[in-house]
């Protein structure tokens, strides 16, 4: 009998030693993943503003710009942040609950040559000035506007995750989770964009703020790597993108976007 107690007082004491150290373990639980995004936006309405001109354009359209797969670009550490990248950093404190802080780094290309309604006015003397009203319409050339967050629709998140483990194979050697997140943070693009033929300085600036949700499948090997495959999509505001080095000189606009990517990434345990 002594010795079944015995027993059974060191099975109790092991069991909770590994339970407090799993606890642990996941409490002290860190991330990083890198990846690589697709992305789509919906209709914009962007307004645009200098010292003579005030005008808006209605229902734009605008796309991702992906860089084509090339492994002089992909896996050269000295353009990793050239095609539409995404990276975070996170802190797992409970076993179901985890927050981070990354950035999608997206791109967004307004379509030249659409037909879109405008309002507003251009003082400005070349072939476009006017005062536009409602039911007024144009063509979206090149030498009219060309519009571009190509260095960056930058978008800074904190994220918390609701973490839940849906496949374990032998203990741990592969395991699966699905996180589903909310995000909240700000937008520091870097726009390209021509207004009458002028380009403008091209700078990083806040412009705004954005929201939104993710679902994320990760697949982590032996708890240190893990593959994720994430879909998001959100809101984003930027009522202030310079335009010019002018403080009164800008854009603003605001649209949904959906995305989707791919990340490798690493567990660490402190």
């Amino acid at each position: 009998m002594k010795t079944l107690i015995t027993f059974l007082w060191i099975g109790l004491l092991t069991l909770s030693v590994t339970a407090q150290e799993e606890q642990n373990e996941t409490k002290k639980k860190f991330s990083f993943y890198w990846g690589y995004n697709w992305s789509a936006y919906t209709q914009s309405t962007l307004s645009i503003r200098g010292e003579d001109y005030n005008y808006t354009l209605h229902n734009i359209t605008a796309r991702d710009r992906p860089s084509p797969f090339a492994a002089n670009i992909y896996f050269n550490p000295t353009k990793l942040s050239i095609p539409q990248f995404n990276t975070r950093i996170g802190y797992q404190w409970k076993k179901n609950w985890a927050l981070s802080f990354g950035y999608d780094h997206m791109k967004y290309v307004m379509d030249n040559g659409q037909k879109v309604p405008i309002t507003g006015r251009v003082s400005r003397d070349n072939q476009y000035k006017g005062n536009y009203t409602a039911g007024d319409s144009i063509v979206v050339s090149k030498d009219f506007l060309q519009f571009e967050h190509t260095d960056g629709l930058n978008y800074f998140t904190f994220e918390i995750d609701n973490v839940n483990q849906i496949m374990n194979i032998k203990n741990g050697l592969l395991t699966l989770e699905v996180r589903n997140g909310l995000g909240v943070g700000f937008l520091i693009p870097r726009t390209d964009v021509k207004i009458f033929g002028v380009r403008g300085p091209n700078i990083f600036n806040f412009a705004g703020y954005g929201t939104s949700l993710k679902t994320a499948f990760r697949l982590q090997f032996k708890k240190y790597f893990f593959l994720q495959a994430t879909g998001k999509a959100g809101y984003i505001n930027m009522p202030h993108i310079s335009t010019t080095r002018k403080k009164t000189d800008r854009a603003s606009q605001q649209f949904g976007f959906v995305e989707g990517f791919w990340a490798v990434g690493t567990n660490f345990f402190f």
